[in-house]
């Protein structure tokens, strides 16, 4: 009591679910509370310039645990990002060497330049994400899949992972207006 089927459901629909029964044994009843209690989860945003920063503002208000990583120390302060943000400054491809990544992390690349988003794009391609999304035009972002595919760095199907260009397409043109559409 109360059952393998109770409580995935209630994992499933991340909702407490209160179950009771009589207990002709014990002459009482009994009663159980099951409650999901789910990790955030973790979104990493490689650059923390005005798009990264507009970013971690809206993630922070559905729920992610946010750390930003960028080479630039002046793009990470924690005076740019909203409160429990985690920032780290250092060589992209070595912080990213150093970070835990997890099957709930979601990464958002959107550095200064095309050189730093292949750079990161590599060490994140065969790490367990649950998003991994890279910001720029479309020929960017064909430019950078055709040099991965023709230097042995990534396969389709590593590529095929990667939503790029990143968020969905509401038409953004503003940074607010782009942060929105990569939330979402």
């Amino acid at each position: 009591f109360p059952g393998v089927e109770a409580i995935r459901s209630a994992l499933r629909d991340e909702e407490a679910r209160h179950f009771t029964a009589d207990s002709a044994a014990a002459a009482a009843r009994v009663e159980v509370l099951v409650e999901p209690v789910l990790p955030r989860p973790q979104l990493l945003i490689v650059g923390g310039g005005h798009v990264g920063q507009a970013v971690a503002r809206q993630a922070s208000l559905v729920g992610f645990d946010i750390t930003v990583l960028d080479d630039r120390e002046e793009f990470t302060q924690p005076a740019l990002f909203p409160p429990g943000t985690v920032t780290r400054c250092g060589p992209i491809a070595r912080e990213l060497a150093a970070f835990a990544f997890t099957p709930d992390t979601y990464v958002v690349l959107v550095t200064r330049g095309a050189a730093h988003d292949a750079e990161a794009l590599a060490v994140c391609l065969p790490q367990p994400l649950a998003y991994l999304g890279m910001i720029g035009s479309r020929r960017k972002v064909a430019l950078v899949r055709r040099e991965f595919l023709a230097a042995g760095r990534a396969t389709e199907a590593e590529l095929d992972r990667v939503y790029a260009p990143i968020g969905l397409d509401l038409g953004a043109v503003t940074v607010p207006e782009i942060a929105a559409s990569i939330v979402a």
